[in-house]
């Protein structure tokens, strides 16, 4: 190139360029220390308000809804998982990436650092790009983050892309390869770069910006004209009535604001209400704020936004913003992920190895909540105690103990399977005999069946369901023995109207013959009305406790006599 065609370099090359084009449209030259080079050109929205992804940010609601929206991806720990052959996944803390995403992606960053700034970038210009360096940790040693106002991007003739990267402080440029470079991009209209939600909303923010600059010169120096004075003579020239003017502001603002004012020559001073316009200002100033939470999709009370919120629909909102906001951002970072770092790394051991965002922690409830689905859970079989204690952050429980254990209720089969040994099913009670035709250990005969009755399990299921009957029949007796106290009396009605409920709750839950639940209940009945005595009527009360659970059990299942012997004639 000719020295006549050679164009400047360095920023006088970039004031050059753009100097020609500024020119070429206005017919104007301006010299390189004019304040246009070093100011925002931004979006001119309809209100007149230049906006940027900088004076965005001097918004209240833009600023919180970036805020909480990197925040809290930065928050949850982003790790590296390996598959495992039968269909479930392993943390893979050896994997090359695992220290770069989950703890320090470069020198002067840590993860939630990185995370949250180029989340940030990508909420306000639609892009987020980091310099992928090799180092000594392998392939990927550092992401550096790179500004996206510096980076041009353009696709090759082979389809893959070029990263133009200008340096912020001098003119020069670099170019970087596709897999050169982590690039995050929002909702895109060309596959290259993503829309700036910024740029796309520019007057929703604008009108925002403006709002908040007419609120700044309404409230200035609390100079607005609250009310009126009425001068019932005419000052005698202009300089009389500015000078009295100015009296008056140096009176009622500043530090003299909402001091008593003394009038003099007849003056009057009526004050004014708030004009229908400043009442709809401040409406209008909601509205915005409820625009831009819209925006990015952030229930308004993450933002301070609580005029109609209750602690019912808070919390709703709080799951629609961990799966209709977060779990879009996280998916993005996850896709972008892999198929950018792991992917081509090709570590060829067989296993296939993905980044994952764990936003179980957002989901959290409170503790009953919790600790309802953890029972649940932990009775249905799918976690053990050791699963638990993960998920609380408690210490394991040793295996010896117990820590690993899966249960299984006892009364779950496989459909349609058959009843066998050790998978005992429950399909209906055995049949109790009356209690005044008592069963006869002789009359079974060696081929009488006695599985159900002979069964351990199901005894220790009897007594379980026994016990929780009996302890509230005991429960109920001391609370009526409380109440009347030395009077046996008083102790026998309540004991009555308990009795008169309790015979049919006994059949219900032990599923046994309502004459053989009205025996047991009118043998205990009869127990505690042949005693007067308080000290007596405890004793009872305890023996109860003690032997009533095994009573009911035999109802249900036959005397333990009978179960020895049918097992020992098997």
């Amino acid at each position: 190139m000719s020295p006549a065609r050679r164009r400047p370099t360095g920023f006088n090359g970039v004031v050059w360029r753009v100097g020609v084009a500024y020119k070429a449209l206005t017919g104007q030259s301006l010299a390189a220390w004019d304040d246009y080079w070093y100011q925002g050109r931004g979006h001119e929205s309809a209100s007149g308000i230049a906006v940027t992804p900088e004076s965005a940010m001097r918004l209240s609601a833009v600023y919180a809804c970036v805020r909480v929206r990197s925040e809290t991806l930065a928050s949850l720990p982003l790790i590296i998982f390996r598959h495992l052959p039968n269909g479930g996944r392993e943390r893979a803390p050896w994997h090359p990436l695992y220290r770069v995403l989950h703890d320090q992606p470069n020198q002067s960053q840590t993860s939630l650092e990185f995370i949250e700034m180029m989340q940030a970038h990508l909420d306000l210009r639609g892009n987020a790009f980091a310099a992928i360096i090799p180092g000594p940790r392998g392939a990927i040693d550092q992401l550096i983050p790179i500004h996206p106002d510096l980076v041009d991007v353009y696709r090759l003739e082979n389809g893959r892309l070029r990263y133009t990267v200008r340096s912020r402080y001098q003119g020069e440029t670099k170019e970087y390869t596709q897999d050169e470079i982590f690039h995050l991009r929002g909702l895109s209209s060309n596959g290259l770069t993503g829309m700036s939600p910024i740029a796309q909303q520019a007057e929703i923010v604008g009108n925002g910006l403006a709002i908040d600059d007419y609120g700044g010169r309404f409230f200035k120096n609390g100079a607005r004209p609250n009310g009126l004075l009425e001068y019932p003579g005419k000052f005698k020239d202009d300089a009389a009535r500015k000078k009295f003017g100015e009296t008056w502001r140096e009176a009622q603002t500043g530090e003299n604001q909402h001091k008593v004012a003394v009038l003099e020559d007849g003056m009057k001073y009526t004050p004014l209400g708030l004009s229908n316009q400043d009442a709809e200002f401040i409406n209008t100033k909601k509205l915005s704020r409820e625009e831009i939470a819209g925006i990015y999709r952030v229930p308004p009370h993450k933002i301070g936004i609580l005029e109609r919120s209750t602690n019912n629909n808070i919390e709703h909102q709080g799951i629609e913003f961990v799966t209709d906001c977060m779990r879009p951002i996280a998916t993005r970072w996850e896709h972008r992920i892999n198929s950018d770092l792991i992917e081509p790394l090709e570590l060829n051991d067989g296993n296939e190895y993905f980044a994952q965002f764990i936003v179980d922690g957002l989901l959290r409830g409170d503790m009953k909540s919790r600790y309802d689905a953890y029972y649940i859970g932990r009775n249905g079989g799918w976690l053990c105690p050791n699963d638990v204690c993960s998920f609380e952050n408690l210490n394991p429980i040793p295996p010896e103990k117990g820590g690993n254990d899966y249960i299984r209720p006892l009364n779950y089969v496989v459909a349609g399977a058959p009843t066998q040994a050790g998978n005992t099913q429950i399909a209906a009670p055995p049949t109790t005999p009356a209690p005044d035709e008592p069963s006869d250990p002789g009359s079974e005969g060696e081929d009488s069946p006695a599985p159900a009755a002979a069964s351990p399990i199901l005894r220790d299921l009897a007594v379980e369901s026994a016990g929780r009957i009996v302890r509230q029949e005991v429960a109920a007796l001391r609370k009526a023995q409380s109440r009347s106290g030395a009077d046996a009396k008083a102790f026998a009605l309540e004991m009555a109207r308990f009795y008169e409920k309790h015979s049919n709750r006994v059949a219900q839950t032990m599923r046994i013959a309502p004459a053989a639940a009205s025996a047991y209940v009118s043998e205990n009945r009869a127990l505690l009305t042949n005693v007067t005595d308080p000290q007596d009527i405890a004793c009872v009360i305890d023996w109860i406790e003690d032997v009533a659970a095994n009573s009911l059990a035999d109802l249900v299942v036959g005397p333990r006599q009978v179960r020895e012997k049918a097992r020992i004639s098997r």
